[in-house]
């Protein structure tokens, strides 16, 4: 641990001037805590006067780190890297603003989107996802087919009987009946 003094704490706050989050020396809030009790016990006059500057500064340097740790959430959320040299208390508060900060765009996204725009979306992401997996979809033999509108129950080629069927639902079928409601549009395949 580095011993702390009034010009320690000054080169930390002319340091903390730059853009970037600076690293500060180990235990360097408690250990100024520590100088604080320390001064604040000699009650001199220059020992009052250095502990009454140095919480301006502490003051500054916290504020400093608290908007260099808020821009940085926003930063990170945007895509950049998450800023280095944070105490533990200011890595455990960026977290929680980060989170936040992603709530709030996913709260906002989905006011913006209608409950289709939703649902259409989570589609694409889910055949994007199914298309790198295999290039084709194939359960047990079956193919996935998209309902585009209501089909009642009927017996297929195989004399199996099929449906009902809503508009939306992803069934799973054979070549055969998936080709059928395809050419009756009232199907598509997940995969077109």
């Amino acid at each position: 641990m580095e011993l702390i003094t009034y010009e320690t704490i000054r080169a930390v706050h002319r340091a903390e001037k730059d853009e970037t989050l600076q690293q500060l020396p180990e235990n360097f809030y408690t250990s100024v805590k520590d100088w604080l009790s320390h001064k604040m016990s000699n009650k001199d006059t220059f020992s009052l006067l250095e502990a009454e500057n140095t919480r301006k500064l502490l003051e500054d340097i916290i504020n400093r780190r608290e908007k260099k740790l808020v821009l940085s959430a926003l930063r990170t959320i945007r895509g950049e890297l998450p800023p280095r040299n944070l105490t533990s208390s200011e890595q455990q508060f960026f977290d929680n603003m980060v989170a936040s900060l992603k709530r709030f765009r996913e709260t906002v996204k989905e006011e913006m989107m209608s409950l289709d725009d939703i649902v259409e979306e989570k589609i694409e992401e889910t055949k994007k996802v199914m298309s790198e997996m295999t290039p084709e979809i194939n359960v047990n033999g079956k193919k996935m087919l998209k309902i585009l509108s209501d089909v009642p129950s009927f017996v297929g080629t195989d004399m199996k009987k099929y449906g009902p069927f809503k508009e939306g639902d992803v069934v799973s079928l054979s070549e055969d009946i998936m080709n059928l409601l395809i050419s009756r549009n009232v199907g598509e395949n997940v995969m077109d």
